[in-house]
């Protein structure tokens, strides 16, 4: 995720020094006015370059807890999954897709990979506040397999700030709404309540006492998730984006799980819905023109004559005529 953004090669140093991570490059820039602060932006960015870690966290420290995880990209080139796989990664999640016609490069090539090295992977979807929630939730479910075994859909929800396509920033209102679309469409097709990541600076501009209870993946390198998101309840932590593991060249994101391994059993469990069934076109909110060919396109998870393909096995039938994947 933060290989998605150059910006955010620095965002360890930037969140210790300025509180989150939108600060870093305005906090680089008044140190940089002084000759002592330019030697230190220097030592910072070969730290960082080399991938040692710049801070340490108090025990027990992130890396102790069972469950590890990574998430990755087309920026982490070839992987060796079967290496990934012996050197303890319990899960891995890998970008499919961001706003509504970007796929990434690598996607299906790492998600096969890791299937067959017996990693538990997952997909997930950068959100682009420049398209429909509707057009983005079926460009998702276009790209990436129904796999009953794979792990809950991840919504990645964070500010973009140097994009030169897309200027919104909608409000909160605006934001839960969309949030809340895109995942009702996601979690009415694979069955399953997606998971929300976050940044810092986003939760705190528009996510404060939003859905609590709900499953969060928060980033937080710079300290315990406690520290940079108060009270919020949290499942998993993006502890660093300059971990090393075996079968990687290079920096990639690390990940934990906030229990135990029989807890992280409950937790996958508990994400399984009691979805109704019909087809994606019939039961989704009406989209827009331009979603309407992705929408049509989908895997249809009932048989009900939408064309399927055959590299997507049919979703199984299953009981409620409810969609129940929030808890507020």
């Amino acid at each position: 995720m933060v290989f998605d953004r150059l910006k955010q090669w620095m965002g360890n140093a930037g969140e210790f020094a300025a509180g989150k991570a939108s600060d870093t490059r305005a906090t680089l820039r008044k140190v940089n006015r002084r000759p002592v602060g330019r030697i230190a932006v220097a030592m910072v960015t070969a730290g960082l370059l080399s991938g040692c870690a710049l801070f340490e966290f108090e025990e027990p420290g992130p890396e102790t807890y069972p469950v590890q995880g990574i998430d990755v990209s087309k920026y982490q080139g070839d992987i060796d999954w079967n290496a990934v796989h012996r050197a303890g990664i319990s899960f891995a999640y890998i970008k499919a897709t961001e706003g509504g016609d970007h796929k990434d490069d690598r996607f299906l090539d790492n998600w096969n990979a890791a299937k067959a090295a017996g990693v538990r992977h997952g997909a997930y979807h950068f959100y682009y506040f420049c398209r429909s929630p509707e057009e983005q939730a079926a460009w998702f479910i276009q790209n990436v397999p129904y796999d009953p075994t794979a792990l809950p859909p991840v919504l990645d929800m964070e500010w973009y700030h140097d994009s030169k396509t897309c200027k919104r920033k909608p409000s909160r209102e605006e934001v839960l709404s969309e949030m809340k679309t895109f995942i009702e469409m996601v979690a009415r097709y694979y069955g399953k309540r997606p998971i929300v990541y976050a940044t810092v600076d986003f939760h705190r501009d528009r996510l404060v006492n939003a859905w609590q209870g709900y499953p969060m993946w928060l980033r937080s390198v710079a300290g315990h998730p406690s520290i940079r998101y108060g009270k919020r309840t949290w499942h998993l932590w993006q502890y660093t984006a300059t971990g090393r593991v075996k079968g990687i060249r290079g920096n990639v994101d690390r990940n934990t799980f906030a229990g135990s391994k029989k807890d992280f059993e409950v937790f996958l469990a508990s994400s399984q819905l009691d979805v109704a069934t019909g087809s994606i076109a019939s039961q989704q909110p009406a989209v827009p023109a331009a979603a309407a060919t992705a929408v049509a396109n989908a895997p249809d998870p009932t048989g009900s004559g939408v064309p399927m393909p055959t590299a997507n096995p049919a979703p199984p039938t299953l009981r409620s005529s409810t969609i129940t994947a929030f808890d507020e």
